[in-house]
């Protein structure tokens, strides 16, 4: 068999169970994909936490997130690391989604704010009605089923890192 034909050259490295608990855990942004009427694809980037197996999503029930999972209660997420060439790792996760309301979606996306905003910016008026009024339900995406990659430790991005032969990408 031709070296470039194995199975290293098209599958990148996978990642770790430890990397995918890091990377989960990690205050990144999530790509959240719903589907909607028509089979449209609606994808957002939202704040989110893991909670055991589920990734929970804080929003409002005014949005078109919401109402597409409301009618059909199954998502993708979508978490990585994304930097320039291929260093480039992460998670989507697909799974049923359950909305939940009422304290319980208070206090789960009150986490969930702290995991991104200080105690001080929470305490800012227009922060503070901004979130407790806009993020009335959390989207609990259970970890149905997970894929990852690693293509910063597959050879090629091995190579573009060392050489330094990667374009920074824009910020």
């Amino acid at each position: 068999m031709d070296s470039n034909s194995s199975s290293e050259n098209v599958k990148p490295p996978s990642l770790s169970s430890a990397e995918i608990d890091k990377i989960l855990s990690m205050t990144l942004i999530a790509n959240l994909a719903t589907l909607g009427e028509g089979n449209t694809i609606h994808i957002v980037p939202m704040w989110f936490i893991r909670l055991g197996n589920d990734i929970c999503i804080p929003t409002s029930r005014h949005t078109r997130k919401y109402k597409n999972l409301r009618a059909r209660p199954y998502a993708s997420v979508m978490i990585d690391i994304s930097r320039a060439g291929l260093n480039l790792k992460g998670v989507l996760i697909r799974g049923s989604v359950e909305l939940v309301e009422g304290e319980e979606s208070r206090r789960i996306n009150h986490q969930i704010h702290l995991k991104y905003v200080t105690a001080e910016g929470l305490r800012d008026p227009s922060v503070a009605s901004y979130l407790s009024k806009g993020d009335d339900i959390t989207v609990k995406i259970h970890i149905d089923h997970l894929v990852n990659w690693n293509l910063s430790d597959s050879k090629a991005g091995r190579v573009l890192r060392f050489n330094d032969w990667s374009r920074p990408l824009d910020a």
